[in-house]
């Protein structure tokens, strides 16, 4: 066998594998299923699961960890400071960010819905951080910081509540009948999530004249 067919054949048993892992999860939740269900649903028998991962939990961390790849060499970096975010145009990096879990909404409702991995869910969420400092950092280096002083804030905290808040919004939205677009959706989610985000994060954000024409006038 060739070294191209041998990848082909591993591929083809992850792809299974995974498959039948959210079938289950969907059916009975992510703590009621074995490595043995998910062996006999994919077709496989126990040995050959072994090959491939250590357990369920290994199972999980492994796509996890290709998604994470996936979504990052996907997505491109920020082109505009925090305090001149559009929400009703969204920059690139956040429509994509939605249309990695529109790709990939099956693998992601399964996870993170009512029946999915607490785990998991907590495996995200340390991400999302993880990468929204990141972003903060590169942000801070390209743009300046900008952010006024809070003593009383913990500096970790608004990230940690907007990684929440995101994580919400994308489960709230594969599990909703209603089909909104990625973008749309990322409209919305800066809208509500970055909005508080920022202003905690010590920024404080330019509105355009519409918006203080808006106010004054409910004002009145």
């Amino acid at each position: 066998m060739t070294q191209g067919q041998t990848d082909l054949r591993i591929r083809r048993t992850h792809k299974l594998l995974q498959e039948a892992m959210i079938a289950l999860i969907v059916e009975r939740g992510f703590d009621a299923i074995t490595v043995g269900d998910i062996a006999d649903r994919a077709m496989v028998n126990r040995a050959t699961f072994y090959r491939h991962y250590e357990d369920k939990y290994d199972l999980v961390a492994k796509i996890f960890e290709e998604m994470v790849n996936e979504l990052i060499s996907n997505t491109k970096p920020t082109q505009r400071a925090l305090s001149s975010l559009d929400f009703e145009n969204p920059a690139d990096i956040w429509v994509q960010l939605f249309e990695h879990f529109a790709e990939h909404a099956d693998l992601y409702r399964a996870l993170l819905g009512k029946n999915g991995s607490s785990w998991f869910a907590d495996r995200m969420r340390d991400y999302v951080v993880t990468v929204i400092l990141g972003r903060t950092m590169d942000h801070d280096r390209r743009f300046g910081s900008g952010k006024q002083e809070m003593p009383e804030m913990p500096s970790e905290l608004p990230v940690v509540m907007l990684a929440h808040t995101l994580l919400g919004a994308i489960t709230w939205w594969l599990e909703s009948e209603k089909r909104y677009a990625p973008k749309l959706m990322a409209s919305w989610f800066l809208s509500y999530g970055l909005y508080g985000f920022v202003h905690a994060y010590g920024i404080d954000v330019q509105r355009s004249d519409a918006q203080c024409n808006e106010e004054e006038m409910i004002g009145d």
